[in-house]
């Protein structure tokens, strides 16, 4: 039983190609409209925008997993260091934690002044 809107064909005998276009063409010719649809618009990324009052942080942020290779030691224990105040981390928007790739350095190569040592 067909559907209600739906396109129904019925052919008798042999069905061919051309048959069948022209069997839609006699019922429904707005399915063979040879003008091409419009593209769909492609959607635009905002910029991501920047905190007024404050100036972008200089060097590279480092996280949990690069600063653990540095260490050798597992990400979790990273993560630790920062909630001791070992190190400095910067939260992201969405909650991750990032460190600065000066101060990791620093504190793997014993120059840091500013970050208690183990």
């Amino acid at each position: 039983m067909p559907r209600s809107g739906g396109l129904t064909l019925e052919l008798k005998g042999k069905t061919t190609p051309e048959r069948l276009i022209a069997e839609i063409r006699r019922q429904a010719p707005h399915l063979l409209d040879e003008t091409p649809p419009k593209p769909a618009p492609v959607p635009v990324k905002p910029r991501p925008q920047r905190a007024k009052g404050r100036a972008p942080e200089a060097g590279r942020l480092l996280r949990p997993a690069e600063v653990a290779t540095l260490f050798r030691v597992d990400p979790k224990t990273v993560t630790r260091w920062a909630r001791a105040g070992k190190l400095t981390s910067i939260k992201t928007p969405g909650g991750h934690r990032r460190y600065r790739e000066s101060e990791v350095l620093g504190l793997l190569y014993g120059t840091e002044t500013g970050v208690t040592g183990t």
